[in-house]
């Protein structure tokens, strides 16, 4: 008896951030987008929701934004790392609602530029650093309230 083999065909696309709509696969049934911008696998469950199973999508707008089909939405768990953050990528996820940072505690962070940041504008919290760039000197954030105050580490630079 000769060992017959039927190919998987998955439902497929190319074109850009474009999702398959659940209504129109069947429960389990694999489909995937292929464009190396924003690729995914996806099917749909129980419940004619779509699920994205990777991979966690890298931009500056959040993925699905410009969608076309799969009804609009993101999915349960889904994964973005957001780079429209002025201070450094900030990975998301989705709640079925909206996007999450998953560091919701803000960390103080090192800032090297000429000009002393501006706290309040950026949301600084208590203790980041800022290095003035054409100085040399280092100042660290005394309060994380709109009044805190940049104060000056250490003695200034000798030459």
């Amino acid at each position: 008896m000769a060992l017959q083999i039927t190919p998987i065909k998955f439902l497929r696309s190319l074109v850009y951030n474009k999702r398959p709509d659940p209504t129109k696969l069947l429960e389990g049934q694999p489909a995937i987008n292929t464009n190396s911008d924003q690729p995914g696998l996806f099917f749909r469950d129980n419940n004619n929701s779509l699920f994205k199973v990777g991979p966690c999508a890298v931009g500056t707008s959040a993925p699905n934004a410009a969608s076309q089909g799969g009804g609009g939405s993101n999915s349960l768990g889904e994964l973005w790392l957001d780079q429209t953050e002025g201070l450094g990528p900030t990975l998301k996820v989705f709640d079925n609602n909206s996007w999450v940072p998953c560091t919701p505690v803000k960390y103080a962070r090192v800032i090297v530029q000429d000009n002393a940041p501006n706290a309040a504008a950026l949301d600084l919290p208590e203790g980041t650093l800022w290095w003035n760039s054409n100085t040399g000197l280092m100042y660290i954030l005394f309060g994380d309230d709109p009044e805190g105050i940049w104060v000056q580490v250490g003695s200034a630079v000798s030459s």
